[in-house]
């Protein structure tokens, strides 16, 4: 029988190398396989007098699955907080040829920041928290000092100065960062990952887009509520909503499904990763049907109140009063443009408004966009990573325009 000297340093040594190789040669050993070029699909159209546009959407869905070579697409519609649409086309996993549904599940990236900003509304509407307070006032055990005046206005729009991964000079947390591998059973055990980190520069004076920000967000929602984050979004957002698939990424659900990497057309399954250190800014997971419901509760005054609305979806200004450069409001940005998002090439007759979030994560992509100006939502999720994110978002343009036309002609 093998005998290991756990004292010995040979042992110690050895271990680091041994956790990376085990998995590292599995990974090498899986072969990459070629997506099916004809795959199953389906869709579920829930008003029926938007039929016409939602057969179109569903062709477009299609369409855009295979000539971006994803192994599943989803995607749904809705307008004036009701489900018009639901479609799914693909392989939630290729091996065993389970489909794609509409109620498939995915990893949903820095989407998860609209989702966490969606809980943070509802705790500032029933009064457990302050936008405006420093955080220190809601956790006095705060780890790093530097923290104790930040505020949650500035920890959702990304100006109370934390670094982000490149700039982590928390070197135990840069590495935890990178490899995503270690477990945290809680938000607030994650915030080693980068509580010895320098900030970048007082709070409200710049800004820099990071997860760390929402990440510490959770925490002192979790502090405020006096209930872990996780149950929180089940009791403020899942419950009332009735989602049937939020929850942590690493969590089991029937419906998830597998991520995969690409190389030259051809896939495999994407390698092992945990995202417990950052649940509440890119480690959450949901259906393109629950996050069109999450996108639509926004326009229930009962859910969340109009003032709040308008004040998440408003973009921040710093302290000199100077717009941030991303447009960026609390845990959405606000965009205008005179076309459909990436959809250059088509020009609308007028310049659309619209609120939006998307998120890429490992071996998935996601994408949440608000038209408020129409009540209008879509959500799209796929278990690839393009390179290029407008390859993924552009798609998202073929599958609303049926809707968007139907709702305002004039805009076309």
């Amino acid at each position: 029988m093998l005998k290991i000297n756990m004292k010995g340093w040979k042992f110690w040594v050895l271990l680091p190398v041994l956790v990376i190789a085990i998995p590292v040669l599995w990974y090498l050993s899986i072969g990459w396989q070629q997506i099916p070029d004809k795959v199953p699909s389906t869709q579920q159209i829930h008003q029926q007098e938007f039929s016409s546009a939602a057969d179109k959407a569903f062709a477009s869905l299609q369409q855009s699955r295979s000539q971006q070579q994803m192994p599943a697409l989803t995607a749904a519609v809705a307008w004036q907080g009701k489900l018009l649409w639901a479609g799914a086309a693909g392989y939630a996993d290729i091996d065993s040829k389970r489909a794609a549904s509409t109620q498939s599940q995915f990893r949903v990236g820095s989407t998860s920041k609209s989702v966490t900003a969606t809980a943070i509304a509802r705790a500032v509407a029933a009064g457990t928290l302050n936008l405006d307070v420093p955080i220190s006032q809601y956790k006095a055990d705060l780890p790093n000092p530097a923290w104790q005046n930040m505020t949650l206005r500035q920890l959702l729009s990304h100006t109370a100065g934390l670094p982000g991964y490149e700039q982590n000079d928390d070197w135990r947390g840069l590495v935890q960062s990178l490899l995503k591998q270690r477990h945290f059973a809680d938000v607030d055990d994650a915030l080693q990952v980068f509580d010895g980190a320098t900030l970048q520069y007082k709070p409200g004076h710049g800004f820099l887009y990071s997860s760390f920000d929402v990440n510490l967000a959770s925490s002192i929602l979790q502090s405020a509520s006096q209930t872990p984050f996780l149950d929180y979004l089940q009791q403020q957002l899942s419950v009332p909503l009735q989602l049937k698939s939020l929850g942590a990424a690493d969590l089991p659900h029937p419906e998830q499904v597998t991520f995969y990497q690409s190389k030259n057309g051809q896939v495999k399954p994407h390698w092992p990763v945990d995202l417990t250190q950052k649940l509440a800014g890119g480690g959450m997971a949901a259906s393109s049907v629950d996050l069109v419901t999450i996108g639509s509760a926004w326009f229930d005054p009962a859910f969340i109140p109009p003032q709040l609305q308008q004040e998440f979806w408003t973009p921040q200004r710093l302290a000199d009063g100077s717009m941030n450069p991303q447009n960026y409001a609390l845990g959405f940005r606000r965009t205008e443009h005179g076309n459909l998002f990436c959809d250059k090439d088509n020009p609308l007759q007028r310049k659309i408004r619209y609120v939006h979030h998307g998120g890429v994560s490992d071996g998935a992509q996601s994408w949440l966009v608000i038209y408020p100006d129409y009540q209008l939502v879509l959500a799209m999720n796929t278990n690839i990573v393009k390179e290029n994110y407008c390859d993924f978002a552009l798609q998202a343009a073929g599958i609303l325009r049926p809707f968007l036309q139907q709702i305002d002609p004039s805009l076309f």
